[in-house]
């Protein structure tokens, strides 16, 4: 059985390793069965409060940006068992008014996974780099060791062993290493057409300065269904995510320790109006509950793009 693939952290080097085997299987092995796939967006975003989620930093104001993003993947099916999958995707968002909020995205993945007979198991690396501004902002490694079995033909589990390390560019107090479990169940139904996926996750995340450190719980479900709108080809999701986050020490402005709580909901359409070109609908909504003045608030954000899948 293939390894069910989940969707990427748009946060999260094995990328660089399977590029390499990758382009050396096309020339050694002819009748290897390598893919390719990409994607080209474009699009306008509202976004009610600009803020930056990673340092906790709204500026209480709104703005519309201009949204792109990109991607490439390739997909090497090395035998029956044995399965190599990279790519490399951008993403860039330019508000209109609050330049010091834009945001570049670049992300490298690569993943190997191996089917035996009773499950799955393989391993996966992300790598992202963020300008904020114009300016280096983040760097992040993940890692991770993971295992799946289907269950029936409807039921995928998947449980997997995360280490994160994150490098900030001026913010360095903010440089942590997190290590953390995460357990996801899929149900398939309506002849595959609609999926229901039910997460938890734990994380326990270090910082070099302890302010920042803490624990945290992380609920997450997501709703998908493909049917036709209007004689066309739609897909419609709908995701929460809830996380609840222990501080290990006192923040030194309120003189406690913190206790957050982050709530994300989002719903999505997504419909063709070409074989491979789609309009896509969204919009969002984050609650940030703390005892911290400037990591209390929400954001609502709007956006509307077209999609080119090739």
């Amino acid at each position: 059985m293939k390894k069910l693939k989940t969707p990427k952290l748009k946060t999260e080097f094995v990328a660089l390793l399977a590029s390499g085997l990758v382009a050396g299987a096309a020339i050694a092995q002819d009748d290897a069965p390598l893919t390719f796939s990409g994607t080209l967006s474009a699009g306008a975003e509202y976004n009610s409060n600009v803020s930056v989620a990673e340092l906790e930093s709204a500026s209480g104001q709104s703005d519309v940006a201009a949204i792109v993003d990109a991607g490439l993947d390739a997909d090497w099916q090395v035998s029956d068992q044995l399965n190599i999958n990279g790519g490399y995707s951008f993403s860039s968002q330019r508000y209109q008014d609050f330049d010091a909020f834009d945001l570049d995205m670049h992300m490298l993945f690569g993943d190997i996974s191996y089917d035996f007979e009773a499950f799955t198991v393989g391993t996966s690396h992300y790598f992202a780099d963020a300008d904020l501004g114009g300016n280096e902002f983040l760097q992040l490694n993940q890692t991770s060791i993971y295992a799946g079995k289907l269950l029936s033909e409807q039921w995928y589990l998947r449980g997997a062993f995360n280490i994160v390390d994150k490098s900030f560019t001026g913010f360095e107090a903010r440089d942590a290493d997190t290590e953390g479990v995460s357990l996801d169940a899929f149900w398939f139904f309506n002849q595959g057409r609609s999926s229901l996926t039910f997460g938890y996750a734990y994380d326990d995340e270090s910082t070099r300065d302890p302010a920042f450190a803490y624990q945290a719980d992380t609920v997450r479900v997501r709703y998908s269904n493909a049917f036709s709108l209007f004689g066309r080809d739609s897909e419609v999701e709908l995701g929460l995510r809830n996380q609840l986050r222990d501080y290990k020490a006192n923040t030194p402005s309120i003189g406690a320790p913190r206790d957050d709580s982050q709530l994300f909901v989002d719903a999505s359409l997504k419909m063709a109006v070409l074989p491979r070109l789609a309009v896509v609908g969204k919009i969002e909504r984050g609650d940030f509950d703390s005892r911290l003045a400037s990591a209390n608030y929400s954001e609502e954000r709007a956006s509307l793009s077209l999609e080119y899948d090739f």
